[in-house]
Order: C-alpha cells, then sequence, then structure tokens
C-alpha cells in the first residue's frame, strides 16, 4: 500500500531518533505507542517519513490519518476516517470484512462510541502478523474529543503485537487551557506508552542542512542562518529559499513573518504591547526592564505576561529573565515596529542602561543610543565598552567596540572630538591580543596614511604596525623605517618606545637572517630599555637574544635563556613576554628535531595562556596551532581536537589554520569528503600565511589522488609551488620536500594500478625530482636539513622508486631500504601515522620480492598502529599483506556499494559518485571507506583492481 509519507530527501541531525524508533519495529513480537512532541516546524512530520521509509523496507505498512483545525465545527475520528478511505481505494478486497464494523463512520452512521472502538482494535488485530505495521496519527493538539477518547482506549487495552502507534502534537500549542494538556499527562502515566520531545536541531545538523539547500553558500552566511532559525528546520529551509543572493538579510521572509505574528496577533492588546517592547530588549529581558518599557502598570503586566507564558510565545530563564521561544519571533515582532516606536523604545533602554553599575551596562547603552540615533552617546559608551573589555582580559571583545567608535566617528565628522585621539592605536593593541595581526596591520597602515600629528606618535603608530606584521608572512617594514622612526623618540622621555622600535628592528633583521646585524641592534635596545626601566621591553628584547643564540648554533645556550625570560616574565606577571618566550622555545626545539619536547612546551604555552586569560592571544593561537599539528602527527588525535574547539571567536586567519590541521585528521582518518569541505575556506587566505599554503597544498594532492583524479592532484601542487613562488618570491624551501613526496606516492599508486600509465605521469615525476634535488642542492647536504625534513625526503625518494617499479615483477632492493628508512624516520619524530605509511609500502615490496614473513611482521605492525590510532584505512591496508586480498565473501558489498566501487572503477571522483547517485559527497565517500575495508584496500585505485580480479565489476 502507498503512502503519502515518504521521505523527499536526507534527513539531518535525527539518527539517534530514527533509529530508537525504527528499532521498534524490527521486533514482530512487541507492539509500541510514542507521542512525539516538538514545536511546529522542528521536523516531527519529516522524522516519521524516515520512520514510515524503515517500515516498509521492513514489508511492512503505514497507516497515516491527521487530526484537523476545524475548532467546534470538527468531525469525529477523522484521521481514522483518512485511512478508512485510503485503505478502501487501495485494498477494497482485503480488509473488505475488518473495515465492515466501522460502517459508522461513513456519513449517515449511527454506530456508537464502544462499537467504533471495539471495532478499531478488532481492525488491528487483523492487521498484526501481516509485517510490522506502522499507525501514524499527525497533529493531535488539534484533535476531536471522539478522537482522544478512543485514543485513550487504545493505549489502555494495548495493541496488537506487531502494530505500531506514533502520535505527534505540537508542544508549543499546549497552553495552560489546552484539551490535550491533561490528556498527555494521563498518558504518559500508562506503562505502555513512551512520550519522547524532539528538540531543536544542534548547530552541526543544521550546517549540514542549510549546506545542503544551498552548498555555495559561505561561511559566514550559513551561520547567519543557523543562529536566526534556533535548530528549526522549517525556519532554516524558509530562510534559505528567502535569501538568494544576499543570505544573512535583516529581514524575514513575509510569509514567515506572518506565520510568526499569527500567534500574537490572537493575544490581546496588552500582550502585543509588552512583546514589541521585549522584543527591542533582545532575546532576554528582565522583569522590571519590561515593566519601564512597555508603559502598562503591573496588574495589567502581569496578565499580559501570564498569557505570553500560557501562549508558548515567552518563556522564564534561570537567571529570572523573560525570553522569546523562538528568536525569529522576536524578530518578527521588531520588524513589525512603527520606526518612532522603535527609536523610542531603543532610546529609552539607552537612559535605563545608563543608570546600571554593571560590566554590561557600556555594551548595552552603546547597542540602544545607535539604534536610537543619539550617535554621540554612542560613541562614547562604545570606547568605554571597549575599555571594561580591555580591563577585564578580553581584548577580543574590546575590538568591536572601539572599532565601531571609530565608524561612527568617521561617518559624523562633527563628532571627531567624542573619540580619544590613541584610539586607533588601542583598537590595533586589542587586535594583536585578539590574535588578529592582519587587521591590525592595516588599521596601523591607515592611521599612519593619516597622520599629522606629533612624530613621538607616528612612532607608536610604526611600532605598532611593525609589531602587527611581524605575526604575518605579509611583507614587513624596511629596515629604513626603523632607523626614521627611532630618531622621533630619541630622547629619555620617549626611551620606553625608543627600546621597542629598536626591539622590532632586530626581530626583522633576525626573520631575514641577518643575524649578526640583529645582535648588535638588540645589544644596543637592551642598554636603552634597561637605563628606561622597561621590564616587559627588557624581558622581550633577552628572548629575542636567546633565539638569535639557537639560530646561530648555541642550541643549549637558547634553552637556557629562553626559560630564564620565561620565569622573569612570569615573575613580572608579563603573560604576553611568558607566552613568546615559550612560543620561540618551542620552535627551536622542533626546528633541532626535538618533537616531544616542542610539544610539552606548546601545550604549556596553551595552558599558561588559560590561565593567565589570554587564550586568545597571537602566542596563544600560535602555540595552540603548532601544538595540534604535533598532536595529530604523534597520533594523540584527540588531544587535536581539544586544542582546536575554542568557545571564544578567533580571526579568520587562524580560524583557517585550525581548519588545515582539521584537513590533516581527517586524512587520517580516511575521511577526504571532510578535508575536502574544509579546503575552501583555506585557499581563500593562503597567499597571507605560509603556514596554510605549505600544510593545505599537501593535504588536498592528497585527496584528489585518494579520489583517483591524479590529474587534479599534479595541478593542485602546481598551484602550490606556483603561489610560494608568485607571494613569497621562494623556489625553494624545505617544506616542498612533504608536497612533493605526496604527490610522488599519488603518482605511484596510479601506475601500481595501471603499469602502462607510467608515461603520461612520467613529467610529473621528473618535476618532483627536480624539486627534491633543488631543495638538497640549496642545502648543501641532507644532514643540513631538520629530522622531519629528513624524513620526507626519504620518502620521496622511496616513492620514486616505487614509481619506476609499479608492482610488476620483484623489487629492486634500494626501495626496499628507502622505504626502512623513511620508516625508521618518521618512527624517530615519533610520527606513527607517516611512519605507518612508510611501512605499507615497505611491506608491499617485501612481499612481492619473495620476502612474505617479514612482509607480515611489518603489516602486523601497521595493523597494531591503524588499531592504536583508530585509523580504519590503515588496517585495512595492512590486512592485505597479512592475509592476501580479500574477496567480496569477506565482507560482502551492499547493492548500493557495488553501484559506488564501478563509479569508482571508471574513476570518478566523490563529487561524481554523489551527482551519478543523487547523494552527498560526504555519504559517497562513506561508501568508498567501507569498500576499500571490505576489499582490503588501501587506495581507490587498488580497489578497482581488486573488483576486476574478482569479477565484481559484471
Amino acid at each position: 500500500m502507498s503512502s503519502p509519507l515518504a521521505p523527499t530527501g536526507p534527513i539531518f541531525g535525527r539518527a539517534a531518533e530514527v533509529d530508537d524508533l525504527a528499532a521498534l519495529l524490527g521486533d514482530r513480537g512487541k507492539s509500541s505507542v510514542t507521542l512525539l512532541g516538538g514545536d511546529a516546524g522542528v521536523g516531527k512530520t519529516r522524522l516519521v517519513a524516515e520512520v514510515a521509509q524503515r517500515c516498509r523496507d521492513l514489508g511492512g505498512r503505514v497507516l497515516l490519518g491527521h487530526c484537523l483545525d476545524l475548532g467546534d465545527s470538527a468531525g469525529p475520528y477523522l484521521p481514522l476516517s483518512e485511512m478508512l478511505r485510503r485503505l478502501r481505494q487501495e485494498e477494497p478486497e482485503r480488509y473488505a470484512d475488518a473495515a465492515a464494523g466501522l460502517a459508522g463512520l461513513r456519513p449517515g452512521g449511527t454506530t456508537n462510541p464502544t462499537e467504533v472502538f471495539d471495532a478499531v482494535a478488532s481492525f488491528l488485530e487483523q492487521l498484526a502478523g501481516d509485517g510490522p505495521q506502522l499507525v501514524v496519527v499527525e497533529d493531535v493538539h488539534w484533535a476531536d474529543r471522539a478522537t482522544r477518547e478512543l485514543l485513550t482506549y487504545l493505549f489502555t487495552r494495548g495493541l496488537p503485537d506487531g502494530v505500531h502507534l506514533l502520535a505527534t502534537y505540537r508542544a508549543d500549542d499546549l497552553h495552560r487551557r489546552h484539551p490535550l494538556r491533561p490528556q498527555l499527562a494521563e498518558w504518559s502515566r500508562l506503562p505502555t506508552v513512551r512520550r519522547t520531545g524532539l528538540q531543536p536541531l544542534p548547530p552541526a545538523a543544521a550546517e549540514e542542512l542549510v549546506r545542503h539547500l544551498r552548498p555555495q553558500l559561505g561561511d559566514v552566511q550559513t551561520a547567519a542562518i543557523v543562529d536566526r532559525a534556533g535548530g528549526n528546520p522549517f525556519f532554516t529551509e524558509e530562510l534559505v529559499a528567502a535569501s538568494g543572493e544576499t543570505v544573512g538579510a535583516a529581514g524575514l521572509p513575509a510569509e514567515l513573518a506572518d506565520l510568526l505574528l499569527v500567534r500574537v496577533d490572537s493575544l490581546g492588546d496588552d500582550v502585543r504591547q509588552v512583546l514589541r517592547a521585549a522584543s527591542v530588549a533582545g532575546r532576554s529581558v528582565r522583569h522590571t526592564t519590561l515593566a519601564q518599557l512597555a508603559g502598562i502598570d503591573a496588574p495589567r503586566l502581569e496578565t499580559a505576561l501570564r498569557a505570553a507564558l500560557d501562549g508558548q510565545v515567552l518563556v522564564t530563564t534561570d537567571d529570572e529573565c523573560y525570553a522569546f521561544r523562538h528568536a525569529l519571533q522576536s524578530e518578527a515582532l521588531y520588524d513589525d515596529l512603527l520606526p518612532g516606536e522603535r527609536v523610542r523604545l531603543h532610546s529609552k533602554l539607552a537612559d535605563l542602561w545608563a543608570d546600571r553599575d554593571e560590566p554590561a551596562a557600556a555594551a548595552a547603552v552603546a547597542l540602544h543610543a545607535e539604534r536610537a540615533g543619539r550617535v554621540e552617546l554612542a560613541i562614547e559608551a562604545s570606547v568605554r565598552a571597549g575599555e571594561v573589555a580591555m580591563g577585564t582580559a578580553a581584548p577580543s571583545n574590546a575590538v568591536p567596540h572601539f572599532e565601531r567608535a571609530l565608524s561612527l566617528a568617521s561617518q559624523h565628522p562633527e563628532l571627531a572630538g567624542a573619540v580619544p585621539v590613541d584610539l586607533p592605536q588601542r583598537t590595533a593593541e586589542a587586535l594583536l591580543r585578539s590574535g588578529d595581526p592582519h587587521r591590525a596591520a592595516s588599521l596601523m597602515r591607515d592611521a599612519l596614511h593619516e597622520h599629522s600629528g606629533p612624530l613621538p606618535e607616528r612612532a607608536e603608530l610604526v611600532r605598532l604596525l611593525a609589531s602587527a606584521l611581524l605575526f604575518t608572512d605579509l611583507p614587513q617594514l624596511p629596515i629604513a623605517a626603523f632607523d626614521e622612526a627611532v630618531t622621533w623618540v630619541d630622547d629619555p622621555e620617549h626611551a620606553a618606545v625608543h627600546a621597542a622600535l629598536l626591539a622590532l628592528k632586530g626581530r626583522t633583521l633576525m626573520s631575514e637572517e641577518r643575524y649578526a646585524e640583529a645582535t648588535v641592534v638588540v645589544d644596543d635596545a637592551l642598554t636603552i630599555a634597561r637605563q628606561g626601566d622597561s621590564a616587559a621591553v627588557v624581558i622581550d628584547l633577552m628572548t629575542t637574544r636567546a633565539k638569535l643564540d639557537g639560530l646561530t648554533g648555541d642550541y643549549t645556550g637558547a634553552v637556557a635563556g629562553l626559560e630564564a625570560n620565561r620565569q622573569k616574565a612570569r615573575a613580572h606577571h608579563d603573560v604576553q613576554g611568558e607566552l613568546r618566550a615559550l612560543h620561540q622555545l618551542a620552535g627551536l626545539q622542533s626546528r633541532a628535531g626535538q618533537h616531544q619536547a616542542a610539544y610539552d612546551t606548546y601545550a604549556l604555552a596553551t595552558r599558561r595562556a588559560d590561565e593567565g586569560h589570554a587564550s586568545g592571544d597571537t602566542h596563544a593561537l600560535s602555540s595552540r596551532t603548532f601544538g595540534a599539528v604535533l598532536a595529530a602527527k604523534r597520533g594523540d588525535w584527540a588531544v587535536a581536537n581539544a586544542l582546536l574547539e575554542l568557545d571564544f571567536p578567533v580571526s579568520p586567519m587562524f580560524e583557517a589554520g585550525f581548519d588545515v590541521v582539521r584537513m590533516q585528521l581527517a586524512l587520517m582518518r580516511g575521511d577526504t569528503a571532510t578535508a575536502r569541505a574544509a579546503f575552501p575556506a583555506v585557499r581563500a587566505v593562503w597567499t597571507q600565511d605560509m603556514f596554510l599554503l605549505v600544510n593545505a597544498g599537501p593535504a588536498m594532492v592528497e585527496v584528489f589522488g585518494a579520489e583517483g583524479d591524479p590529474a587534479a592532484a599534479v595541478r593542485m601542487y602546481d598551484e602550490t609551488l606556483a603561489t610560494a613562488r608568485d607571494v613569497w618570491k621562494l623556489h625553494v624551501f624545505d617544506a616542498q620536500l612533504h608536497l612533493t613526496a605526496v604527490l610522488l606516492q599519488v603518482l605511484a599508486d596510479v601506475v601500481r594500478a595501471n603499469p602502462g600509465a607510467r608515461s603520461q605521469w612520467q613529467p610529473a615525476a621528473d618535476a618532483g625530482l627536480a624539486v627534491l634535488e633543488g631543495v638538497v642542492a640549496d642545502r648543501g647536504t641532507d644532514q643540513v636539513l631538520g629530522l622531519e625534513s629528513r624524513a620526507w625526503l626519504a620518502r620521496a625518494r622511496a616513492e620514486l622508486l616505487r614509481f619506476a617499479w609499479a608492482g610488476v615483477g620483484a623489487p629492486d632492493g634500494a626501495l626496499i631500504d628507502q622505504f626502512r628508512s623513511a620508516a625508521a624516520l618518521f618512527d624517530e619524530c615519533g610520527f606513527p601515522y607517516d611512519r605507518a605509511a612508510c611501512e605499507i609500502q615497505l611491506a608491499r615490496a617485501l612481499f612481492a620480492a619473495g620476502d612474505r614473513a617479514q612482509a607480515r611482521d611489518v603489516a602486523s605492525r601497521v595493523a597494531d598502529t591503524g588499531r592504536a590510532l583508530g585509523a580504519p584505512q590503515v588496517i585495512a591496508a595492512a590486512r592485505v599483506e597479512v592475509s592476501g586480498p580479500r574477496s567480496a565473501a569477506d565482507g560482502a558489498l551492499t547493492g548500493r556499494e557495488a553501484e559506488v566501487l564501478r563509479l569508482v572503477a571508471e574513476g570518478r571522483t566523490n563529487g561524481q559518485i554523489a551527482a551519478e547517485l543523487f547523494i552527498s559527497p560526504k555519504t559517497a565517500s562513506v561508501h568508498v571507506s567501507n569498500i576499500l575495508a571490505k576489499l582490503g584496500a588501501a587506495t581507490r585505485t587498488e580497489a578497482a583492481d581488486l573488483a576486476r580480479q574478482q569479477g565484481l565489476l559484471g
């Protein structure tokens, strides 16, 4: 029997609920009753449709009936009548006898309620035993009394085995006097009845829904819709549908706004007045504030609030405020205000907040004053709010307040006097301390361009600009700029700025590898800083001096100096100084191949930043990023994930850095879809930070290789090298070794699956070899490279040999030795995943060379590593060498997996597979991963090869 309850697309964020309800259908020896509540639009019907499909998949039947909002004129048993009508139309003969007892439901019928109840029970008993039977009654909040009584009878009497009744209702319609409310309480006490509430979608699932509906949306637009919809799928879909090309616009779709206002319009004049006032206050408001805003006396206010609460428009919060049940309800009411009414209420709120002595008061005054058109008050309050944030160690919170004051002043030149002269400098300091040096640099460039004041002020702007640039990969200030700025502050009064400028000059020289000149400048700056009694500048200079020692060969002295500076900074409560010392120490340790020590130092820096309320500091965020990179490489994936999860926003550059690490973690788990999804945001800014380029480039080369698209992998390789050359003028750099090793791995995989393709990819392999030779020639010898770079060089050379071998005949002994050497170097680094990747190829080469015992020993070690890491694709690759290629019988492919395998063998990418099979790219990626595991293949090309051997492709 057909049913209108059929899924129309993928469902998001409801897997647990679907599985829970579907599990009931699988037990034919039991029955069940589930009451499913949730707000309008939260997805009850969509969830029921998914469960209904599961029922049909089990060979069962779905009976659907709706209750209708017809008020007192509703006929009795409407949902039952709907079920019968469909049954008579579609299976008249089979159910003629069973339905005969319900003849009284026809127009003019005279059956009494008891007879109806018994007939329905008999009817359900006849359905039982013929596969699972799902009876769905939708919108029980509109049920007539007779239908409610019928349900009470069925719930109390119990349903036949194999029959499952699912009733839905709108929780937000159940006001205090709603007739279903006491009925639900009565039903819930019955042991056979389950009552569950469908909650809003979690943010991640809501984001998946938005991206499914409109994949081209950017992160900012997507986040705006997710936030506004509050986890309600209907609201989400409406906002996306109305967004067009301007997603996140202030207004609501007219149809959605009308729908949200319908409930309010029925509540009375006083209630509407109170709710309009509440919408201006924001998502929540105190009782006292609302009393002053609404303009009605206390008894009327309390009556109106009671009606708003009963009508499920407002709810009370834990802090004894009132909040809108749906955030979009507040938006709809706010948009419906008259312009003059809106200004009046905002102005009143600004005055109310101005009288409060609270940390949030200044920010609230700024917001409401600006919306009321009181610009001067808004500027003053914004500056004050920024000062409060800086005083409470919250520079990231200070930034938007300072920037808003600057923006308002630029729009109203007549009010420029309301802005402190040094506000641009304060803003830049806040940006630097909150991990956004790129915007700080941009702000200081503009400030310098417009500056016409005293030269010492200009020197301070240069200092801030240079400080910001040192945290970026943007072009640094020329040395001549420092020399000029120093002349503006060459007097005892400005000794601190003088020393700070010299300190920055020394760091700039150090970044240009002009170590001898840098040492002289730093020593001169130390003399000036000590005379000026500037402890923070002295600590900063001593940190630079220690770092110079390390770069010029005195590693032991550098480590001791940096540790001493860290302790000195801590004694002076200089959190920024301590974090810089730790960051520089970790960098030296990593450069020296001391990855465990570097990992521990980055972890200490992160902990100290948290303890010092400086988690958003640039050095803290950088330590967190590099710590996560090392955690990922070391196999501490849970630690890496934890480091990337913050409860505060970071700048786009640092978020992109986090995304790069997420890409690497996803690839280590075999999840190319997640890595691919993270890449666009990284690519958008990777010309501003070399770290992004040299880590995202190899990751995407690996993604394209895993998806069977070597041509795209070569294009990504070329683009990465070209970007480094064009942006940073770098033709030779150590990170090329990692990038080239990954490309050569992709090419070797291709020719292993198809040896005849070697000539096609030989030019790309030759280009990779030229890059390797260029790096070694530039350094003079392999041993000058750091430990990790040597490991990647060994891996790249091994992949070149594998490309030449291509799996035909016995491998050269040099190939085995080279992979063994690469594995040993990665093992010395403490990077188990990269070691395992080398050992997979080592095991294959040993197996092909006839040394099967040793091959299986190596493969067993790889499998152990895969299990320890939680990397299924590593385990699957190892299994091939332990027991030989698997057959389809070892883990039978599903029908969908067989379809995906056919497309993989045709060379389709995950995106192309998704488009052809009408599934999401992530689902396609999951199918591919399952296929690799079942066939025991490490790559797509190997899976296709095994499939052909086993005759799986028809």
